[in-house]
């Protein structure tokens, strides 16, 4: 098993410190992989004992484990020569994984609010708000979206509990949205949330969460790394069509 399902497998066991030192790790994989616990630990600003900690947690005998799954996993990389292949690859994968999901309460959710506020908290996620928007448009489900911190007063002040709120960012972790989500909570507006990661603040406010995964590919062209995010818009498409199939069959049990 790879290092990021192991992550994933045991998401609820890990801190906010495991959470760093993973950080680290997936944005330096090669140069990791010839460090010493102790070098790690100075890079993450933590002890050598906390690094240890972390690998068991992830049910590794230790860091000499974690280090094993580290060089396989970049020598599998060396041999993945087509990026195009990689994403494609990712793609497949989280659609089984979608296939395999119930979204039964989630789509109930959909179908009975009065009205729908999507936010997004980043200009990719922005962009699948709209996209929420355009899908639902075609079955007169209204989905408004709205930007940034000056519209939260405005939005707030009409939302209640016959509403419903999707929440898509990627962290889950900014302080303004966290903010947002606690007062639309205590207004008893139910929320959704779309994170990549599984472990944060705005999944355990949300009333139901979902998570997709991003794939990153090494590129010489640029500095930095590509990030694909096309894993967002795939969800949104799935969603919708999985609320074509709830009100299809609606629409049966009242012949």
């Amino acid at each position: 098993m790879r290092l990021e399902e192991l992550m994933n497998q045991y998401s609820d066991r890990l801190s906010e410190n495991d959470l760093y030192i993973w950080n680290y790790v997936e944005n330096h994989k090669k140069q990791c992989e010839n460090m010493t616990i102790e070098q790690l630990a100075g890079k993450c600003n933590v002890s050598r004992t906390t690094i240890l900690r972390f690998t068991k947690k992830l049910s590794l005998k230790g860091f000499g484990e974690f280090k094993v799954h580290l060089k396989m996993e970049n020598d599998d990389n060396k041999k993945e020569t087509s990026k195009a292949v990689k994403v494609c690859l990712a793609y497949e994968e989280m659609m089984q994984d979608i296939v395999q999901q119930d979204f039964h309460e989630i789509i109930k959710l959909i179908y009975q609010a009065r009205r729908i506020f999507v936010f997004g908290t980043g200009m990719v996620q922005r962009t699948v708000a709209k996209e929420f928007k355009r899908l639902f448009y075609f079955v007169n489900k209204n989905f408004y979206d709205f930007d940034g911190i000056t519209e939260y007063e405005t939005v707030l002040s009409y939302m209640n509990n016959e509403d419903l709120l999707l929440i898509i960012s990627v962290s889950g972790e900014g302080v303004h949205t966290i903010d947002f989500a606690k007062r639309a909570k205590i207004k008893g507006v139910p929320i959704i949330s779309i994170t990549k990661q599984k472990k944060n603040s705005l999944a355990e406010l949300s009333s139901y969460n979902l998570y997709i995964s991003t794939t990153t590919v090494e590129q010489n062209i640029y500095k930095g790394r590509y990030e694909s995010m096309t894993s967002y818009f795939i969800l949104s498409e799935m969603l919708f069509l999985r609320y074509l199939e709830y009100v299809e069959e609606k629409s049966g049990e009242e012949v």
